[in-house]
């Protein structure tokens, strides 16, 4: 399997005019792989129809006694091709009356449309249905059921074999059958209350997200297709027309780069309000200052999630992706009472990654005790021309100590192991509510 890597060298010889690649991601798709009963007709060859016709043409041209008939085509009494008479007769073409062959009206529009005559048979028919559209599309991919990362979720989400996933899909399903054999076949009926197979399956795709490069119009906008894992990684235009407009959504639930947005969020709750007559009990500790590791500090910030009781303030200049794997600690601190304050963004490099940037902006609308600052946009609010955010990294957790340094709790994914930049922060133990005081006065919230 080639690397994404040798995947854009590839496209990017296809890339359209001012666009760039941006992204590939490999994803998985959601379909109802089902097999049913059918009746169909099977159009005979082109070859046999002709012959159809001129026994047809040649009974109606005065050849009606059997022997004038084989004697005028040059056949013979025992040729295989006469039980074929015998057919359009089983079918109602022709009669047979007196020893004399006759063209019945069906047989006279048979020669009119070839296309008339309807050779009934059963047969097993599979197909797909989309998972998230419900349209029906020809079976030719090779699934998996496997539970992957990433995946888009079923929309349609009947049980299985139940008589409602084909409901109001016979034109759908005669268009497919007809198209997989191309023209020469037609479905007539099945039994969609007995469905002989259906099994929910994935099937993989290489979603390509294109952005405008230098050369193009402001105004242009991303966009993404998708693609066959192939050797040619042909467009898929059924599922690029499908997943047209939710681009964004995609790249934040797939993406395992940094993406930028520069959005903000605005402040529709009040701002936090100073705390007054909060005494701090002086922690007589020999360590009241502590310096810390980058991986202790990492840890401090998990167990200061998992522990506050009342508080706890995280001021970073980014939300990056390292900030979706403290959501869950997060939202169990809220539920439980406790006050989160999150100030964030800085002017000219206020790029944060989209889907940690949404689950921070839900966790702000679904609890009134998490408080949210985009310190750009509040100081603009406040007038206040001297200050365009913040570049200070800074973890205050309730009276207990605060931590200061060069850590950036809200964008550092790395684990332990990992090549990294050194980095140091101090822990302080002394005048924590002096410090609560001070960033509150210093922001005027």
């Amino acid at each position: 399997m080639e690397t994404l890597q040798e995947i854009h060298q590839k496209l990017n010889k296809e890339c359209p005019v001012g666009y760039q690649i941006n992204e590939i991601i490999r994803f998985a798709y959601p379909f109802r792989r089902v097999k049913i009963k059918a009746m169909v007709n099977k159009s005979p060859e082109k070859s046999i129809q002709q012959i159809y016709t001129t026994f047809l043409k040649t009974i109606k041209a005065g050849y009606t006694k059997e022997a004038d008939f084989i004697h005028f085509l040059g056949l013979h009494e025992e040729d295989f091709i006469l039980q074929e008479l015998y057919f359009l007769r089983e079918k109602g073409y022709v009669d047979i009356i007196n020893q004399h062959w006759t063209v019945t009206e069906q047989g006279e529009l048979y020669i009119e449309d070839n296309n008339i005559l309807q050779v009934l048979e059963e047969e097993d028919f599979g197909f797909l249905i989309d998972g998230i559209t419900g349209e029906v599309l020809p079976f030719s991919k090779t699934f998996h059921d496997k539970k992957t990362e990433k995946q888009l979720a079923f929309e349609i989400q009947y049980k299985i074999k139940s008589p409602e996933l084909l409901q109001g899909k016979n034109g759908e399903l005669a268009d497919v059958y007809k198209s997989v054999n191309n023209g020469q076949a037609y479905l007539i009926d099945y039994d969609k209350e007995n469905i002989l197979f259906d099994k929910a399956e994935f099937n993989d795709f290489y979603l390509i997200e294109y952005t405008p490069n230098k050369t193009k119009a402001a105004s242009a906008e991303p966009y993404i297709e998708i693609r066959n894992i192939d050797e040619d990684y042909t467009l898929d235009k059924h599922l690029s027309k499908t997943l047209y407009g939710k681009h964004e959504k995609l790249i934040d639930d797939f993406s395992d780069s940094e993406r930028t947005s520069f959005s903000k969020i605005k402040e529709d709750k009040p701002l936090v309000k100073v705390f007054e007559g909060v005494k701090e009990s002086i922690i007589k500790d020999e360590k009241s200052v502590q310096e810390l590791s980058i991986w202790e500090t990492q840890a401090k910030l998990e167990e200061a999630l998992k522990t506050v009781k009342k508080r706890v303030l995280i001021e970073s200049p980014w939300i990056k992706r390292a900030t979706l794997q403290y959501i869950p600690l997060m939202e169990k601190a809220l539920k439980s009472g406790v006050e989160i304050y999150i100030l964030y963004g800085i002017e000219g490099n206020d790029e944060h990654h989209r889907k940690a940037e949404r689950e921070i902006e839900r966790l702000y609308l679904d609890y009134e005790n998490f408080h949210l600052t985009h310190l750009p946009s509040h100081f603009e609010d406040l007038g206040n021309t001297k200050m365009t955010g913040t570049h200070r990294k800074l973890l205050i957790k309730d009276t207990d100590y605060y931590i200061i340094g060069s850590f950036n709790f809200l964008s550092f994914n790395r684990k332990e192991g990992q090549t990294i930049a050194n980095e140091e922060s101090t822990l302080i133990r002394n005048n924590v509510t002096d410090k609560w005081k001070r960033v509150f006065k210093e922001y005027s919230l």
